[in-house]
């Protein structure tokens, strides 16, 4: 599977929130201590394989009935991005998700493999069909049925998109590999990484949406996208969980591969908190946003806490109608 092939069934599968924990982690940084009460792990993390370097879950249900959403939707209608989304997936993320629980695993060469659980509601003959007419081949593994979204002969070696379902109320996307792994029982589950799995005892509980990882490799991680290659080889761990309801909390902590990387990595930061203050001046929206957040270090360790109020989340948005630099 291609790096923008994965990104699209992360993203897709409505992980887009936790998928940016995960980005966000790898500016910072195994022995983490442990903080808070850990999250309840889903049920669905036995799809996803022991040896996934990153496992992420997100409450789509919670963040959809969240108070936060319901003053989104007060500020624009519905947008075309997801009435595009449900004609070529046939699946309403509002309506249909509950949630989601994704894992990425490393594979040979410049690759991973991805796999996307999400649990809901759904309707299976509209969501086969608009694959097959996308260039799906409908197959049939273990009695279920198996959809390969993009076949390819040009590279043996490339792991194809497949949607695939488990039961009727749980839907996989993502390598065929995986799929066939989480079809026939032989994923292992990634809640049976005990050492991947410890790292949930720094995600509070109840938290929306969590990812955790552990990227400690010799050969550094030749399987991620090379724009984070930079920020992920400072890093061996980390742990991210939020929770958005009115206001959106959460807490980052990580840790660096030294001491003097730790170093360089708070001084960064704080650089960057520096500079936004001084733009705060001309752009009062930001000061809210900057007032939230809280870096601490000690030795190798880093955590980024933060509160945002929803009225600074929405005043850092585009206008109704507007574009990205708020002009209509």
């Amino acid at each position: 599977m291609t790096t923008g092939t994965r990104y699209v069934v992360l993203g897709g599968a409505g992980l887009l929130a936790a998928g940016l924990a995960a980005g966000l982690a790898a500016w910072f940084g195994s022995g983490l201590p442990a903080q808070v009460l850990e999250p309840a792990r889903p049920d669905e993390l036995r799809y996803v394989p022991a040896d996934a370097a990153i496992v992420s879950f997100a409450n789509v249900r919670e963040v959809m009935d969240s108070e936060f959403r319901e003053r989104l939707r007060e500020r624009e209608a519905e947008t075309e991005t997801s009435r595009e989304f449900e004609a070529r997936t046939g699946i309403d993320i509002d309506r249909d998700v509950d949630h989601v629980v994704a894992g990425i695993v490393p594979t040979v060469g410049n690759e991973a493999g991805a796999i996307a659980v999400l649990a809901g509601r759904f309707d299976t003959e509209r969501i086969a069909s608009i694959a097959i007419a996308d260039g799906g081949i409908r197959t049939t593994y273990g009695g279920r049925t198996l959809i390969v979204i993009d076949p390819s002969d040009d590279d043996p070696d490339n792991d194809n998109l497949a949607v695939a379902f488990l039961d009727a109320n749980l839907l996989a996307i993502g390598s065929e590999s995986l799929i066939r792994q989480a079809m026939d029982g032989s994923a292992g589950g990634a809640d049976t990484n005990d050492r991947l799995m410890d790292l949930l005892e720094h995600v509070e509980e109840g938290s929306t949406a969590w990812t955790v990882g552990r990227l400690e490799s010799v050969d550094g991680n030749p399987w991620l996208p090379d724009q984070l290659q930079p920020q992920m080889s400072q890093v061996s761990a980390f742990a991210f969980g939020g929770r958005l309801n009115g206001n959106l909390r959460g807490r980052l902590t990580a840790e660096a591969t030294d001491e003097t990387t730790s170093q360089s990595l708070r001084d960064l930061l704080q650089g960057f908190l520096a500079l936004g203050r001084l733009q705060a001046a001309q752009r009062p929206e930001l000061a809210a946003l900057l007032d939230a957040l809280r870096l601490t270090a000690e030795g190798r360790m880093l955590t980024l806490s933060f509160d945002l109020p929803a009225d600074a989340l929405l005043e850092l948005l585009p206008a109704p109608g507007a574009g990205a630099d708020g002009a209509p």
